[in-house]
C-alpha cells in the first residue's frame, strides 16, 4: 500500500507541474490529491527488558502516565522463562534492555544485540559527564569505541553495616567513614568473643561481591594473557592478608565450623558485629527498614595501593537494541530513564544512582527511610574502576570463594590456595575457549 501510495502521489506531482508549465492562462484546477492514510491508533509497543528492582507496579504506572502514546511493558528477567535468551527464542521484541555491569555485556553483547548509541547520546543531549566516569569507561570497554548504553537505573556499591547494640555490649566506639581495612580488622577482633554461652563474630561479608567487584579493582582474568590474575597479581595477596588472615576471626570461625561468606541474615540475627554487603539491602531489608536491630553502616575501609577508594560502581545500564521496532520512542523512554526528573528523586530516598553532579550530592538521602542513619556513608568514597570483562568470570569467582573458605577453616596455607586457585581457574579458562 505505502508503495502504491507513492506512486500516485508522484504520478499526481508530474501532472501538476505538465500542467502549470503547459498554460499559464488556465484557471488553477480545483482537484487535490489524495489524502495520505491517517496513522494507526494504536499506541506504539516498547517492551521493557531488566531486572531492576525499582521498576516496581507503581513505577510502572508513573512511567506510562509520563509516556501515554506509548504502551509500555515491562519483562522481568528474574521470573523464570524470561531470560534474553528465553525471549529470543520465543520472538518476543527486546525494545530496551537494562542490565548492570557484566549481566548488560552478557545480555546484549554476548547475544549480539548491541546497537551503537552515539548519535542517539548526541541528539537527546545526554551530558556523559554527568556520569560516574568509571562506569562510562566500562561502558566503553565493552562498547567498541561506541556506547552501547546508557548508566541510568538504581546502583550499587559495597557498604559496612555494623550492630551498634553490641559494640555497645563490649565497650568498643563505633566505625567512621573513612577507616583503613587495618583499623576494622583490629576493631572485628576485639568484637570476636564468647559470652555467656554465646559466641560472637565480629565480621562478615559476602565473598561472591568482595571479589567479583573488589575495590582494588583487579579483574579475575588478565585481558593480555587471558590467565587467573589471583597468583600473579600482588594486590590479591595484599587482599587476602589483611582481610582473610585475621588470626583470631579466623579461628573463631573454624572452631564453630562456621561459613565466612555471609550476608544480611548474619547481621540481623544478632551475633555478628559487621557485614561487608550491597548499599541497597539498607533500603529493602525488613528488619533494617523496621530497625529490629540498633544498625547503621559507613563507608568501605580502604587499601594503602587505593586510598579513599570503595568498590566499584555497578549500575543498570539502559540500552536499544537491534531488535527495537521504534527506536526514536524507546529512546525517548531511556531519555527520561536517566535524566534529573527521574533520578533525583530516587537519590533523595537513599538509592546509589550514576550521576555525580553536585545536586546529587548535596541532596543524596535527605529523604531516606529510616531517619537518622548515615546515608552519606553510600556516597563518601571514589568509585573503584570495574574489573575487565570475562566470560570465565563467574566460575572463577565461585573458585575464589572455596579456596578463602578452605583457607579460613585451615585446609590450606595462603600460597597453597592461591596455586591451587590459579591452577584450577586457568583449567576454566582453558575449557571455556575451546
Amino acid at each position: 500500500m505505502k508503495r502504491k501510495l507513492q506512486l500516485v502521489v508522484a504520478s499526481l506531482t508530474v501532472a501538476s507541474l505538465l500542467a502549470a508549465c503547459s498554460s499559464s492562462n488556465k484557471p488553477e484546477s480545483n482537484a487535490t490529491a489524495k489524502p495520505a492514510e491517517p496513522e494507526s491508533n494504536e499506541p506504539v509497543e516498547i517492551n521493557l527488558v531488566t531486572p531492576d528492582a525499582t521498576i516496581t507496579a507503581d513505577y510502572l504506572a508513573a512511567l506510562q502516565k509520563k509516556f501515554p502514546k506509548y504502551k509500555i511493558n515491562h519483562i522481568d528477567q528474574s521470573q523464570k522463562g524470561k531470560t534474553i535468551e528465553d525471549l529470543i527464542t520465543t520472538g518476543v521484541p527486546i525494545d530496551i534492555v537494562g542490565r548492570a555491569g557484566t549481566g548488560f555485556y552478557n545480555d546484549v553483547v554476548n547475544m549480539k544485540l548491541e546497537l551503537d548509541m552515539s548519535s542517539y547520546i548526541k541528539e537527546y543531549k545526554i551530558n556523559l559527564n554527568d556520569f560516574e566516569p568509571q562506569l562510562i569507561n566500562y561502558i566503553r570497554s565493552i562498547s567498541n569505541g561506541g556506547m552501547y548504553g546508557i548508566p541510568g537505573g538504581s546502583a550499587i556499591n559495597h557498604l559496612l553495616f555494623y550492630n551498634k547494640s553490641l559494640f555497645d555490649k563490649f565497650g568498643v566506639s563505633y566505625l567512621k567513614d573513612g577507616m583503613t581495612w587495618n583499623e576494622v580488622m583490629d576493631v572485628s577482633a576485639k568484637l570476636t568473643r564468647s559470652d555467656s554461652g554465646i559466641n560472637y563474630y565480629g565480621f562478615t561479608g559476602h565473598l561472591g561481591v568482595m571479589t567479583s567487584w573488589n575495590q582494588l579493582g583487579v579483574s579475575l582474568v588478565d585481558p593480555k594473557t587471558n590467565k587467573p590474575t589471583i597468583n600473579t597479581d600482588e594486590r590479591w595477596k595484599s587482599y587476602f592478608q589483611t582481610v582473610y588472615g585475621n588470626t583470631t576471626l579466623n579461628e573463631a570461625y573454624r572452631r564453630d565450623n562456621r561459613a565466612f561468606s555471609g550476608s544480611t541474615a548474619r547481621l540481623v540475627e544478632g551475633r555478628t558485629a559487621i557485614l561487608l554487603f550491597n548499599a541497597g539491602i539498607a533500603l529493602v531489608t525488613k528488619e533494617l527498614q523496621e530497625e529490629t536491630i540498633n544498625w547503621d553502616m559507613v563507608s568501605l575501609p580502604s587499601f594503602k595501593e587505593a586510598p579513599n577508594t570503595g568498590s566499584p560502581m555497578n549500575s543498570t545500564i539502559w540500552g536499544l537494541t537491534k531488535q527495537t521496532r521504534n527506536k526514536k520512542a524507546a529512546m525517548e523512554v531511556i531519555a527520561y530513564l536517566v535524566s534529573d526528573e527521574n533520578l533525583l528523586p530516587l537519590a533523595k530516598k537513599g538509592f546509589l544512582v550514576p550521576k555525580i553532579t553536585e545536586p546529587y550530592i548535596k541532596n543524596f538521602g535527605v529523604e531516606a527511610k529510616p531517619a537518622g542513619k548515615n546515608w552519606k556513608a553510600v556516597i563518601h568514597n571514589k568509585y573503584a574502576p570495574f574489573p575487565a570483562t570475562n566470560k570465565s568470570n563467574s566460575q572463577i569467582e565461585a573458585i575464589h570463594v572455596k579456596y578463602i573458605e578452605g583457607m579460613i577453616k585451615g585446609q590450606y596455607d595462603m600460597n597453597t590456595a592461591l596455586r591451587m586457585a590459579e591452577e584450577e581457574a586457568q583449567k576454566v579458562i582453558d575449557t571455556n575457549n575451546r
